[in-house]
């Protein structure tokens, strides 16, 4: 059985603010933030839903790992190199200065257990 890649809709964002909304295609989410489904601004989704990479890691996830990497990369990328490059590493960085109160109360919430 050959496996295919799903086709969905994604709504990627870039660092220079471009919004891109690609229907019917495979996800190519290297290097860029991203969320399935269509947020054309000021309609935004949480950015709590919002994925790096082609393994489609959340956003705070990579930064409370990051963290617990004491913010070095390349410590990050040993542990995690298998479902993130670098370019995801600083695309869920630049991503998480967009919104950082929501992602820092997501980060106190799983350190306090709620």
């Amino acid at each position: 059985m050959v496996k295919q890649a799903v086709r969905q809709t994604y709504t990627y964002y870039y660092p220079d603010g471009k919004v891109e909304i690609v229907e019917d295609a495979p996800l190519a989410g290297r290097g860029k933030a991203w969320v399935v489904g269509v947020y054309n601004p000021p309609v935004y989704p949480s950015p709590l839903n919002v994925r790096v990479g082609d393994a489609g890691i959340k956003v705070w996830m990579v930064i409370n790992w990051l963290r617990l990497c004491d913010e070095d990369v390349d410590t990050l990328l040993k542990h995690y190199g298998q479902v993130l490059q670098r370019e995801d590493v600083e695309a869920a960085k630049w991503y998480y200065q967009q919104d950082r109160e929501t992602i820092d109360r997501r980060l106190s919430e799983e350190a306090e257990g709620v």
